[in-house]
């Protein structure tokens, strides 16, 4: 996908094969380590859900299994982008009332597979020792293990990203490959993109922001415009249904959902802290419906989506100085070592959850350190901790939005502790 003008700018050197057996014994790990996990949740929290987002995917998974209107309560026709509870949806098909534990082993099934990802992706940049690592510190890493059990997207939107990230990893290897191979990548990175997408609609401008970084700074890794051409196709052919479906629906073109305006204003407002509180949507909704009493639910939806982003928009150029406060505050929340919210910062999940975050940022910086004159590697590990640390100090911030970060960090923290293998595309100690 990538061209490399010298050996220096190549990827690290080419891996050899990681065996099966070594796959199925991270995968293994992985999985034991988040069942024990979703049984503390279980026992610690109960059955029901913990957070308010986990209604709505677990609602939207029920009219999917019984081929019902996708909609979330009056107003919620394109409310949630439909990845995850696609996801959701075949434990409806199983049981007419599943047990929610069920969908916390899924995801932990889930996250067993991200840490097989993460191996695969490592070693296309670093080889099979590296690879191996990578693989074994995702299924051990607390944040991981933590964002496996809850029902939220973000047990479906990891190993889609982890998986666009793979792709591209291999895309810009195989320079001297057949350029069906190279377009074969490509299009794999445009399906996984799509698909992390449509679990979390904050993975929309990656590849756009992708393609102005390397054309800012990468120039001379800019792919030819037939491996951009599979990127976008893979990427359209998995969004086109959910736009298709949303433009017969409204008429006009709505790339995710009808909720950036509510998380804009959640993050840009009188009362914004960095958290997330949506408590204003009913009241914001009231005064759409009072001044538009006949329009119907529809039209609510979009007028409330239209109403809160001008006034997101308008209260952050009536307060810019609080828009940058604000800003530290969400950046602060993003990376932090231990849990924002004061249910979870409690021992020793907190110590656990620090230690952890301190080694793995202080081995992070280390690889990069080892490794910063191979582009690809600071485009695939790197960049994403810029898209996404730009994005939440934008919109709020928390733990939780850092876990697509924390994978591309574990592959640096395994180059650290495997400092040999960081060798350029061609040494014969490689």
């Amino acid at each position: 996908m990538c061209e490399y003008p010298n050996p220096s700018q190549a990827p690290l050197s080419p891996p050899d094969r990681i065996p099966a057996w070594t796959l199925a014994g991270i995968f293994s790990l992985a999985l034991a380590v988040r069942l024990v996990a979703v049984c503390l949740w279980v026992w610690r929290f109960g059955g029901g859900f913990v957070f308010g987002d986990s209604d709505s995917y677990w609602h939207l998974a029920r009219v999917l299994a019984r081929g019902e209107p996708y909609q979330y309560g009056v107003t919620g026709a394109i409310f949630r982008t439909p990845g995850y509870p696609l996801l959701l949806a075949p434990l409806f098909l199983a049981f007419d009332h599943p047990p929610i534990w069920l969908a916390r082993v899924e995801g932990a099934v889930l996250g067993a597979v991200t840490a097989v990802l993460v191996c695969v992706w490592g070693k296309e940049l670093f080889g099979r020792h590296a690879g191996i690592l990578a693989g074994i510190l995702a299924a051990l890493h607390p944040e991981l293990i933590l964002g496996s059990v809850p029902v939220l997207s973000e047990a479906g939107f990891v190993p889609a990203w982890v998986l666009g990230m793979f792709f591209f990893a291999r895309s810009c290897r195989q320079t001297d490959s057949s350029e069906i191979r190279v377009w074969r990548s490509a299009f794999g990175t445009g399906v996984a993109f799509g698909l992390a997408t449509l679990m979390r609609p904050s993975a929309l401008l990656w590849l756009p922001f992708l393609a102005v970084v390397q054309l800012l700074i990468w120039r001379h890794l800019l792919p030819s415009w037939r491996v951009w051409a599979g990127v976008v196709a893979g990427f359209v052919l998995v969004m086109s249904p959910w736009w298709v479906r949303n433009y017969c629906l409204t008429g006009r073109i709505i790339l995710t959902t009808t909720q950036v305006g509510a998380s804009l204003y959640d993050g840009w407002n009188p009362r914004a802290d960095g958290s997330s509180n949506m408590d204003f949507v009913p009241e914001k909704l009231r005064e759409v419906q009072r001044r538009n009493p006949d329009a119907g639910p529809l039209f609510w939806e979009l007028e409330l989506d239209r109403q809160l982003k001008r006034e997101a928009v308008r209260w952050a150029l009536e307060n810019p100085a609080t828009v940058l406060w604000l800003a530290f505050v969400k950046f602060r929340r993003f990376w932090n070592v231990v849990p924002n919210d004061p249910g979870f910062n409690v021992f020793p999940v907190n110590l656990t959850m620090a230690v952890t975050a301190v080694a793995t940022f202080a081995l992070a910086i280390v690889g990069t350190l080892r490794c910063f004159r191979h582009p690809v590697v600071l485009m695939t590990c790197i960049l994403p901790a810029v898209y996404f640390t730009l994005l939440h100090v934008v919109f709020v911030s928390s733990l939780r939005y850092r876990m697509p970060v924390v994978p591309g960090l574990i592959i640096l923290a395994s180059a650290a502790l495997a400092p040999r293998l960081c060798l350029p595309l061609g040494n014969k100690d490689a």
